[in-house]
């Protein structure tokens, strides 16, 4: 079962093109569905819908949420696919069989820009001239100015930003589709900033990454979760964000100063329209309110605001 989960991953990561997060998490739901099918005599290769229920029962029954339910059944589905393709499968797609629990959508938690200002400022940056601090400052701006996921921005090497065109080049990007993510000015000034310094942090095995930790190699997501946290402490500002809300207060804070809603989805690497949509939403609350307030027959006099 290990070379066949092996294989899987290397099919995700080789061929679909999968993020090593995906892949990773993938091949963990997996083995848990081997581990809980070993555990009743039986094997991947002749488990049908009703091991797959009965493993998402017993998921349910440890206590995990809705999401974490249907993360498990998207690595099982995402296997048995692949088997089928691999010509190794039966006829088809059990955990396809199986319908994910309900969950409540999530709004993107964001930043306002009067928050990113405050993030980004020279206040919350503390004392910017070591490398470590400029590396901060560039990475953050970079995030939020381009859009990128976490991984994406780790994966940046050196020769994917053009600093004469203001464009960062996204390898292999989610769902294996490279694409170039335009920044500002601030961002390149950032970057650059920090690419004077960056030579008292690289290493051997870093010769390529842009951004690097104290040891020298590629910086990873935990140390920019860190970074980050301790900049939102210094700001005064809620724990809670993460760095995947800085994307969404790109994507956010394009759609309130009028970006066409195709061309944020383009920038943010979405494969389909319906992906970006989710922003729409947000934006809407926040026309709503300020037609409420300016309009002078919004509400009937007399009466409370409609809610």
């Amino acid at each position: 079962m290990d070379v066949l989960i092996e294989r899987f991953e290397a099919y995700l990561a080789g061929i679909r093109g999968r993020s090593p997060r995906t892949v990773k998490a993938y091949g963990r739901e997996v083995r848990a569905f081997a581990e809980f099918l070993a555990g009743r005599g039986g094997d991947l290769a002749a488990a049908g819908k009703a091991e797959i229920r009965a493993f998402v029962f017993e998921l349910k029954g440890r206590g995990l949420a809705n999401t974490s339910l249907g993360r498990a059944l998207a690595g099982l589905r995402a296997f048995y696919r692949w088997r089928l393709k691999d010509g190794e499968g039966g006829e088809y797609n059990p955990a396809a069989q199986v319908a994910s629990p309900r969950t409540t959508a999530r709004q993107p938690l964001f930043l306002t820009e009067l928050e990113m200002e405050n993030l980004l400022s020279p206040e919350s940056a503390g004392e910017a001239a070591g490398p470590l601090a400029r590396r901060d400052q560039a990475l953050l701006e970079l995030a939020y100015s381009a859009g990128l996921r976490v991984g994406e921005l780790v994966g940046l090497d050196l020769d994917d930003l053009d600093m004469t065109r203001l464009v960062a080049r996204v390898r292999r990007g989610k769902g294996a589709k490279d694409r170039l993510a335009p920044f500002g000015r601030p961002a390149a000034e950032a970057v650059a900033a920090y690419l004077a310094v960056r030579g008292l942090l690289a290493g051997p095995e870093a010769a390529r990454a842009l951004f690097l930790g104290r040891r020298g190699r590629r910086l990873g997501d935990r140390e920019v979760r860190r970074v980050l946290a301790a900049r939102l402490a210094r700001a005064g500002l809620d724990g809670a964000f993460s760095p995947h809300s800085l994307r969404h207060s790109f994507a956010t804070h394009m759609l309130s100063a009028g970006a066409d809603l195709k061309a944020i989805g383009e920038m943010l690497g979405h494969a389909s329209l319906a992906a970006t949509q989710r922003y729409t939403h947000l934006d809407l609350e926040r026309l709503r309110r300020v037609y409420r307030a300016a309009h002078p027959r919004a509400r009937d006099r007399g009466h409370d605001e409609p809610k």
